[in-house]
């Protein structure tokens, strides 16, 4: 039998089945272990033997010849969290007294053994009736067996993980972000350096800015790296938001000013080597104040910067003061002292890599071999299709001999260079020459090249869109664009919904006049897709807030409306009913534009009726709260809700944990939801007190609810960042419980899953 196994498999089984465990791998091998043993053991052995690529392995811990245990692993890295709601399914609270993750940090040998050969997440569990668990795992393993193996699916292009990744951390699904990392190793494709920008990407898509801005050895490594765009947003933003977004609303620009020097412009100064165009408010912000920091602020590259900023952010007037005090306005005839001056200034940032400032000093003043060089430098280093214009634009009026003393590798750039630009002139432009989202739009419309337009992408960070958002004629012409594609153009779309999101639709902002067809196309692009996932039931969740309470008109509210009864019939089921619930009370807490839009409101809510019926039997009463609070919002008796009903008081119940004495904080910016979470908690757990908090900001009330509350909820897709460092700081060492929703049923089952 063991020749059967491979040597790493082998090496696995001999190491778990060996004290402390009481039975041996040789008693299995020999067949002289108790045959009830082999019977549950065997099994999964014949799924480790035949090579799986994925699916689930169980094994047991003795004692004293009795199974006291079990010990459970994925086959594949990315199969873990399918695993353990398999078993939870499979046994669930009927049988275990105890299911839980074994700490990677705890010295458990078996553990250890299976970790080694399965990764680091392995499952440990017990319960009071070994025989009737041994029986359910042995009918859980014959089924295993029968489950097609999935040998040829082969590792997913990383265009389409890097795509759900990023829809992950829109959606702030941390569990699923982490799966997609794991995913991305498998392609074999990252570097250490690739796994560090990772990280950056994935703390500050969740919104844990705190985390990156205060590690600093972290930051000085990368700061030395030639970072991509994104990262570079992501860290300087990172470091505004936690130093500079406190001190911005004051308007006291000199304690503004002093503290970029203090904590970002003078601790890391190689972030700003150049912005590389990136037109992120803070990170244009960072770099007007970084310019500011200089002995002789630049009024050419300030005003530039100046432009960039949108009138409604908070920090526009406190830096446009700090512009109009700062520097001369240039002459229009420098004098030639004025003109040596500029081209010290220019090369002492240039030897300082300060490339945005040394590109910008430059411009205007003699050419030389020297200047020319050093120019080339900085435009590959800024690497913007602007920088390459600009530049070929300076030389147009180079002496050729000039150019020829160049060095080889200079005139090959600057050829290239050349050749990229008259490119865009011609039947292709977009090949070269996409340097905006109307361009994009534009392009996938007529099918060009729909590989080539997805990578472009990649630089979608500095694209402007104030010419769509300040326009809603435009906006309407970009939706127009992307509306209704086909062939390959469709699933492009699809993959661009993150990035259209993030530049259109950003955080703690309501949508205008221009945004909102925007939405809705993104909206449109989630929920006709075939496959839709948990995570595009969070992303959907997230427009269906922000839609409604946009002002949408009749029509548009039927059709998104429609269009949710039509995704609630795909992905109705019990497993999604927190999701269902939390929109059905979306719907029942935003304004109605019509009797009509009423009349289909209230459609939805008895079709999520008559879909529950099939699983009634499976409510909580925490879940049938939920239905009984709704019922009035849309107009229904409970008598119509069915099935959906209490249990009665002699039915035999799962035994509620006793909260009697305790003080649940729940903390979010939806009140409503707030409320009926408290009245839901309270009817649950008799004695309980429950406190609901709004502050946007860190105050007293919020900081002393966070130290004193037994359990807290923060419900971070209704919040403010103060607010959740604010709760973070005061509950130290103790975490707050973070709800995948910001609706009642979401912040009820965030305090019921903390005792599952």
């Amino acid at each position: 039998m063991k020749d059967a196994f491979s040597p790493d498999d082998d090496a696995l089984l001999e190491v778990f089945f060996a004290p402390p465990n009481g039975i041996s791998w040789e008693s299995i091998t020999q067949r002289t272990a108790p045959s009830a043993l082999l019977d549950q053991i065997l099994p999964w052995l014949d799924l480790l033997r035949e090579d799986r690529r994925e699916g689930p392995i169980v094994l047991p811990f003795l004692r004293g010849g009795k199974v006291v245990g079990w010990y459970g692993a994925s086959l594949s890295p990315t199969g873990y969290y399918e695993f353990e709601n398999e078993l939870n399914a499979w046994l669930g609270c009927s049988y275990l007294k105890q299911i839980e993750p074994v700490p990677e940090s705890a010295s458990y040998p078996l553990a250890a053994a299976l970790r080694k050969r399965f990764g680091p997440r392995i499952l440990q569990f017990s319960g009071e009736s070994e025989a009737a668990i041994s029986a359910r795992l042995l009918d859980y393993a014959q089924l295993m067996s029968r489950r097609p193996k999935t040998g040829g699916t082969g590792v997913r292009p990383v265009g389409a993980i890097r795509s759900d990744f990023d829809r992950a951390l829109i959606a702030r699904d941390s569990v699923r972000a982490e799966e997609l990392i794991e995913e991305f190793k498998l392609t074999g494709r990252l570097n250490e350096e690739n796994l560090r920008y990772l990280d950056v990407r994935l703390k500050a898509g969740l919104g844990y800015w705190e985390a990156i801005a205060r590690a600093p050895s972290f930051l000085r490594t990368l700061a030395d790296l030639s970072l991509p765009q994104q990262v570079l947003s992501d860290l300087i933003e990172a470091l505004y938001r936690t130093y500079l977004d406190p001190e911005e609303i004051t308007g006291n620009s000199e304690r503004l000013m002093t503290l970029f020097a203090e904590n970002i412009g003078g601790a890391y100064p190689k972030l700003f080597s150049s912005r590389k165009g990136i037109r992120t408010p803070r990170v244009v912000k960072a770099f007007m104040l970084f310019e500011l920091m200089q002995q002789r602020p630049d009024r050419t590259i300030l005003t530039e910067l100046k432009a960039l900023i949108p009138a409604e952010d908070p920090g526009a007037s406190v830096l446009h003061s700090l512009v109009d005090r700062a520097g001369t306005p240039p002459s229009s005839e420098p004098s030639p002292a004025e003109v040596e001056a500029e081209v010290d200034a220019a090369e002492k940032a240039y030897l300082d890599e300060q490339y945005d400032r040394a590109f910008a000093l430059f411009k205007g003043r003699p050419l030389s071999k020297s200047t020319v060089q050093r120019q080339v430098h900085c435009v590959l280093y800024i690497d913007t299709e602007e920088a390459r214009r600009d530049f070929l634009d300076r030389i147009k009026s180079a002496d050729e001999a000039l150019l020829a003393s160049l060095t080889d590798a200079a005139r090959r750039k600057i050829d290239a260079w050349g050749q990229s630009c008259r490119s865009t002139q011609g039947a292709h432009a977009w090949q070269s020459g996409i340097s905006g989202w109307l361009e994009w739009a534009k392009a996938l419309s007529i099918g060009e090249s729909p590989n080539e337009l997805r990578a472009t992408l990649e630089t979608c960070i500095t694209w402007d869109t104030k010419t769509i958002t300040g326009d809603n004629g435009s906006a309407r012409h970009f939706t127009d664009l992307l509306s209704g594609l086909v062939g390959a153009a469709e699933p492009v779309a699809r993959q661009a919904v993150p990035a259209i999101l993030q530049a259109f639709v950003p955080d703690d902002q309501p949508l205008s006049e221009a945004t909102r067809p925007i939405a809705i196309l993104l909206f449109d692009l989630i929920a006709f897709d075939e496959r839709i996932t948990s995570t595009d039931l969070s992303l959907l969740q997230v427009l269906v807030n922000l839609l409604l309470n946009s002002g949408l008109s009749g029509d548009e509210y039927r059709d998104i409306v429609s269009s949710l009864e039509d995704v609630q019939g795909r992905v109705g089921s019990y497993c999604n009913l927190t999701w269902s619930l939390d929109m059905a009370e979306a719907l029942a807490l935003a304004p109605v534009p019509s009797p009509q839009a009423r009349v289909q409101r209230q459609g939805f809510f008895l079709n999520l009726v008559g879909q529950a019926q099939q699983f009634a039997h499976r409510l909580s009463p925490h879940e049938v709260i939920g239905f009984f609070n709704l019922c009035p919002d849309f107009n229904i008796e409970r008598t119509d809700l069915g099935a959906i009903a209490l249990p009665r008081e002699d039915a035999e119940l799962v035994r509620q944990p006793d909260l009697s004495g305790k003080l649940i904080g729940i903390y979010t910016l939806t009140e409503a939801a707030a409320q009926r979470a408290r009245s839901t908690l309270s009817e649950m757990f008799p004695g309980v007190r429950v406190e609901t908090n709004a502050d946007q900001v860190a105050s007293p009330r919020l900081i002393s609810l966070a130290k004193a509350a037994d359990i807290f909820v923060f419900a971070w897709k209704s919040s403010s960042h103060q607010a959740y460092y604010c709760v973070k700081d005061a509950m130290k060492p103790r975490e707050p419980i973070l709800p995948t929703g910001k609706g009642t049923a979401s912040l009820v089952r965030a305090v019921l899953d903390l005792f599952s």
